[in-house]
């Protein structure tokens, strides 16, 4: 059974189709995939109305299902046999399930959509065997921007690290949010390129913003403001290790900017090469100038510092992200002292 539900449906979307697929699980959004892609795939080419049938397992025995899947296709190559609620197929019907996957019939896609599937069902076992079978499960925290990423490619769009992250703070695990807020922002992208600051603008709710205050605050070392924001994200129960990519992309940017005024650039010329404009560009090249080059990549190696010990160490993570902060947002009256002078992050 794959695991991946990437995997899964690169399956049902590019290879041919199985004769028997089924899947389900707490995740609607991937069920809703394979139901649009299997309907389109399996009915095309012929007069879907005569060839769909739609049932569901609690009000058919198995062995109407099978009579269904075993008839011909009417002026179409293949027929589409829908069965919902198939985790109430029943131990009497677990024979009929078997004998038809042995032996499916070649011009039906048999399409079973469960609510829950349970792994030690005997249902659940047959079709692991003989079947496509996949379970949809809410993505893990650790992988939620691995889920965005792969949720944005199915809309056309291309998101940097930033605006992955963004989008995990946004939405969590809940995927029909991140499907709502992908389609807002496949309207508003230009060539499907999906920076932070698109998602900030069209998609933020208000613990993001405090995540993007966060942000612009230790860009511009104003550590009370960072501090406000810092704690207003704690208490929203915020993840700590994803708020560090989107101060690693705004501490770039600013990096990038001192780079650009050391080689000659005026603020038109940065904004042109960064698409920054108005107040961004404005902050973006005050918060340059607040250091010079060193002092800017010296802040970047401990914003890697800090992820490092959030990935592995025992030390409580809001602590790292405080003296993080602390650290990124000298004091007033060490705001020219040189960055390595700043105690490092112990592991």
């Amino acid at each position: 059974m794959p695991r991946d539900p990437d995997a899964f449906l690169h399956v049902v979307e590019e290879q041919p189709l199985p004769p028997v697929i089924a899947c389900g699980g707490v995740e609607r959004v991937y069920t809703d995939d394979v139901v649009a892609t299997v309907r389109r795939r399996a009915l095309a080419g012929g007069l879907p109305d005569f060839n769909h049938d739609r049932v569901s397992a609690r009000d058919r025995p198995f062995a109407d299902v099978v009579a269904l899947a075993n008839t011909l296709p009417m002026m179409s190559p293949r027929r589409l046999v829908e069965v919902r609620d198939a985790e109430a197929i029943r131990e009497h019907d677990l024979p009929a399930l078997e004998a038809y996957l042995l032996a499916p019939a070649k011009e039906t896609v048999l399409l079973l959509l469960f609510g829950a599937i349970d792994l030690r069902d005997k249902a659940i076992k047959l079709l692991d065997k003989h079947a496509l079978l996949c379970r949809f499960e809410h993505p893990k925290e650790r992988d939620l921007p691995q889920h965005v990423a792969r949720r944005a490619r199915r809309h056309g769009l291309t998101l940097d690290r930033a605006a992955v992250d963004a989008l995990a703070a946004t939405v969590g695990a809940d995927l029909t949010l991140l499907e709502r807020a992908l389609e807002k922002l496949a309207l508003m992208a230009e060539g499907g390129v999906v920076g932070a600051a698109l998602v900030e603008t069209h998609v933020a709710d208000t613990h993001l913003e405090d995540a993007f205050a966060l942000a612009r605050a230790v860009a511009s070392g104003d550590r009370a403001a960072a501090l406000r924001s810092l704690g207003a994200l704690q208490a929203n129960r915020e993840e700590p290790l994803r708020l560090l990519g989107l101060l690693a992309w705004q501490l770039r940017q600013v990096a990038r900017t001192r780079a650009l005024l050391d080689a000659g650039s005026g603020p038109q010329e940065v904004g042109r090469e960064l698409s920054l404009y108005g107040d961004r560009l404005q902050a973006a090249v005050g918060a340059a100038k607040n250091g010079d080059a060193a002092a800017h990549a010296a802040r970047l190696v401990r914003l890697a510092e800090a992820d490092g010990v959030l990935k592995g160490s025992r030390q409580p993570p809001w602590l790292v992200m405080h003296r993080l902060v602390l650290d990124l947002c000298p004091a007033r009256a060490r705001a020219g002292a040189d960055a390595a002078h700043q105690r490092p992050l112990r592991r």
